[in-house]
């Protein structure tokens, strides 16, 4: 019967209903299907089931502290500390477009809010000093889908949630992955701006840079604290989530002062509605996951893969190409429930380490964030930069280009996800 559940599910998805009531309506129509054999009683029990989980607990709390420190005028200094350090390099705006969007990602660890928190800012900069308005929301689209890669990330929570992987192990990992993709946006940057003559500002002296650095500091400490405080063993991952939303309250309230009593309200109400529609989608998530697990496609998946007649290589490229086909139809967040589950036995049976499989999958889904045809982080630089979203997908296919490149690494060279991994397990012993 597993094929009504994606006969009913791939239309609604074609439809743009919400993803969690195509997960509902799809659960619904297999059970309909099943002809009584299931209890009606299975979709409440199963949502409220995914919900109710300890380590779930932490999505509200990272929610909670990135918008906190979204609304503590943070972006400021961030470019400031950017600017400084690189924006005497040819294409430097650019370069410190990328750099700042690393900052906030390491801050907040959402892509959508890392476009629309950088973006604002930067996209007229950009346009200000003479970029083109499609290259600068291109590269802003792109360059945001580090934030869930570089820890505290929501995406390594949900998939080490559902896939059973130890979350700090996939912190720890997500690293170098990040400073890779920042690497590889700039070299992109730099080939534009060389071609193109793009400017550059004037160069800083070490005591701005030193002021620059000092203001920015406590904000920069947030992942840190955080990253130290999981692999140390200090608190657990749910645990840190609540200190850092302490900590980004504590920093924006009584240290920056740039949240007054009168907003608080209404970033709670916010990151409330947030989360809400996060642990409705875990909740349907999970009943739908029961229905695939009931049909044991998970199973049916690993006995595919294993018995093709590729090598190895070949494998792993046709999971990506797959999961990037994914991506390009639905949010990350979702795609990772649903495919954490199915692939990651997979992935270990075919020999790959669990969490190189998490940065993998991870990193593949949330290139889907800037691409079309449901790419969120190219809608909201779209708006924006004031530009066509033809013009800016066409911008950003070189950027993409470039994180693929850094996702083949990940999947090819497991050093790059677990070198770090293996320095702390090293010294952890």
């Amino acid at each position: 019967m597993s094929w009504v559940l994606f006969a009913t599910f791939f239309p609604l998805l074609f439809l743009n209903i919400p993803i969690s009531f195509v997960l509902i309506l799809s659960t619904i129509a297999y059970i309909l299907a099943m002809g009584g054999d299931v209890s009606w009683l299975l979709v409440p029990q199963r949502i409220i089931r995914g919900m109710d989980s300890f380590l779930m607990m932490c999505l509200p709390f990272f929610v909670l502290a990135g918008n906190l420190m979204n609304n503590g005028g943070i972006t400021a200094k961030l470019i400031k500390l950017a600017q400084t350090f690189v924006g005497h390099i040819r294409g430097g705006l650019a370069m410190v477009d990328v750099i700042v969007c690393a900052f906030f990602g390491a801050v907040s660890g959402s892509a959508v809010a890392a476009t629309s928190a950088v973006g604002s800012v930067m996209i007229p900069s950009l346009k200000k000093e003479g970029y083109p308005a499609n290259f600068s929301a291109g590269l802003t689209a792109v360059a945001s889908t580090m934030a869930p890669v570089i820890p505290p990330s929501l995406a390594f929570v949900i998939y080490g949630a559902v896939s059973k992987v130890p979350i700090g192990d996939l912190f720890v990992a997500g690293i170098l992955p990040g400073i890779l993709m920042a690497f590889a946006l700039m070299s992109v940057v730099y080939v534009y701006a060389k071609r193109d003559d793009y400017p550059r500002l004037p160069r800083a002296s070490w005591r701005e840079r030193f002021i620059a650095v000092k203001e920015s500091i406590l904000c920069l400490l947030l992942p840190v604290f955080i990253l130290g405080g999981i692999v140390s063993g200090a608190f657990t991952p749910t645990e840190a989530s609540a200190m850092a939303a302490l900590y980004a309250f504590i920093l924006s309230m009584f240290i920056y002062k740039s949240i007054t009593w009168k907003q608080l309200p209404k970033i709670l109400i916010e990151s409330a509605i947030d989360s809400g529609s996060v642990m409705l989608l875990v909740g349907t998530c999970y009943a739908f996951g029961w229905v695939l697990t009931n049909e044991r496609v998970a199973f049916r998946l690993t006995e595919a893969l294993l018995a093709m007649d590729v090598s190895y290589g070949m494998k792993l490229l046709l999971i990506n190409l797959g999961l990037l086909i994914v991506g390009m139809f639905m949010d990350s967040a979702p795609a990772i429930m649903l495919v954490g589950p199915i692939l990651a036995p997979a992935l270990m049976r075919m020999g790959m380490n669990p969490v190189q499989a998490g940065i993998m999958v991870c990193l593949n889904l949330t290139i889907g964030l800037a691409t079309p045809p449901v790419g969120v982080c190219l809608f909201s630089a779209v708006n924006l930069g004031k530009v066509s979203f033809e013009e800016v997908s066409k911008s950003a296919l070189p950027f993409l280009g470039a994180v693929i490149v850094v996702l083949a690494l990940i999947t090819y060279v497991p050093w790059f996800s677990l070198v770090l991994l293996n320095i702390k397990n090293l010294f952890s012993m």
